[in-house]
């Protein structure tokens, strides 16, 4: 066949590389920028002037884009074209099998690929936004982007395995026997003409069993949801399905970034038949919110680019309830000089200390928007204590200089 295929940055050249090997004639065009430098390149123009029998393109492209309305061809999307080539490999049956886990969502695609991947039983795949990983071993291989296009690469890495788990943006390629939707927000894409709730709602059609979260209504013949299977009470989830019942402690499930990834990654482990409950040795993301133990005492960590306001309401609610009524607490919060645009404001860290109204405030203030006397004025009214450091570590040493007190680190800051 003649194809043409839309969008050269989020996997056209992938696609095209695959049609070429299985004897297709492809032409590209980078419908963003323009490019003409890729193989098989092309301008819109002289794609219009042509005559294609297919045409691919991705699900966040206009569809008033003047190729995809004036090019007279049946024309399928990015997702639907993986399906198509990965389930033309002649090695083996990847479509409908638990082999495949596909997982998307607004948001928690991550944790929840992560949290499945380390109960899975033999080898295996996981790719994510944090890269590609081997099972059980969790070498790193490589860091491929999560567009669709990306599963192409990703099968090849799966001859002597036994088990992918993908994470993709906007929906689902169809290639997997249970596909995760990990929430339900919506937000407009396609030159804000689409869905992008929609858009992964159509695509979960095309999957043998769709697990969705608890807060997500969807209609599938074979849809389940995950609080049909697992219940949280503070940090105790419990579940039960098809034999399978019982219980885990995990202190991150009084997140609500943890609590429904772990819940997802409890009913899938389920209803693919394994027991869930070494999710309760599961830990923290690198780069996100981490608990450590250090001389006795308790530290959560919240310090990266995205701390915020509610963020650090998070970390103290984690410390609140692994502790006593009555205990006491540092806070280190601030930001480090200069780490982003976007600043911890002064409004956010005053609003912190005066709701969740620690014992002790340690400002890392290494950023000259930020103004330590209205903060200071903030403490001094509520009879907080407080001291100004320059640095994560320097805050964190001088925290330590109060035996056994527990620390919450919510820094603005590079990691």
């Amino acid at each position: 066949m003649n194809i043409l295929i839309l969008d050269t940055i989020h996997g056209g050249i992938i696609l095209g590389d695959a049609l070429r090997d299985m004897g297709h004639d492809v032409d590209l065009v980078d419908v963003y920028r323009g490019d003409l430098t890729c193989q098989g390149s092309i301008s819109g123009e002289t794609a219009l002037s042509k005559t294609y029998d297919l045409l691919i393109h991705p699900v966040h492209l206009d569809p008033a884009h003047p190729i995809l309305r004036s090019t007279p061809c049946p024309s399928i999307t990015h997702h639907e074209a993986v399906r198509w080539i990965i389930r033309s490999k002649p090695r083996r049956n990847f479509s409908q099998s638990h082999d495949w886990i596909e997982v998307s969502g607004a948001r928690g695609k991550t944790t929840t690929a992560t949290a499945l991947a380390s109960i899975m039983q033999g080898n295996g795949i996981l790719h994510s936004s944090r890269g590609t990983y081997r099972y059980p071993s969790e070498e790193y291989i490589t860091r491929m982007s999560i567009t669709p296009a990306s599963l192409i690469p990703v099968s090849d890495l799966l001859i002597e395995n036994d088990w992918c788990i993908a994470e993709i943006s906007l929906g689902f390629t169809g290639i997997s026997g249970l596909a995760i939707l990990t929430s339900d927000e919506d937000y407009q894409v396609a030159a804000g003409k689409l869905s992008a709730r929609t858009l992964k709602h159509l695509s979960a059609l095309s999957c043998k069993k769709v697990l969705v979260a608890p807060d997500v209504s969807f209609v599938h013949d074979s849809v389940i949801n995950a609080g049909d299977l697992t219940r949280v009470c503070g940090t105790t989830c419990m579940y039960s399905f098809n034999g399978i019942e019982g219980s885990y402690e995990n202190l991150l499930l009084t997140l609500e970034g943890y609590r429904v990834p772990l819940q997802l990654a409890t009913a899938a482990a389920l209803i693919l038949g394994y027991n869930p409950d070494k999710l309760e040795n599961f830990a923290s993301l690198p780069g996100r919110m981490k608990i450590e133990k250090s001389d006795g005492r308790m530290i959560i960590d919240n310090a990266s680019t995205g701390a915020c306001l509610k963020t650090t309401c998070d970390a103290i609610s984690l410390l609140r309830n692994s502790h006593d009524e009555n205990f006491q607490y540092i806070l280190i919060i601030g930001q480090e000089a200069r780490a982003v645009c976007e600043n911890f404001s002064d409004e956010e860290i005053i609003g912190v200390i005066t709701k969740e109204h620690p014992d002790q405030v340690i400002l890392v203030a290494g950023d000259d928007r930020m103004d330590t006397s209205t903060i200071s004025d903030a403490c001094k009214k509520q009879s907080i204590p407080m001291t100004i450091s320059h640095s994560i570590p320097e805050g964190i040493h001088i925290a330590k200089q109060i035996p056994s007190c527990p620390i919450v680190v919510s820094v603005k800051t590079w990691r």
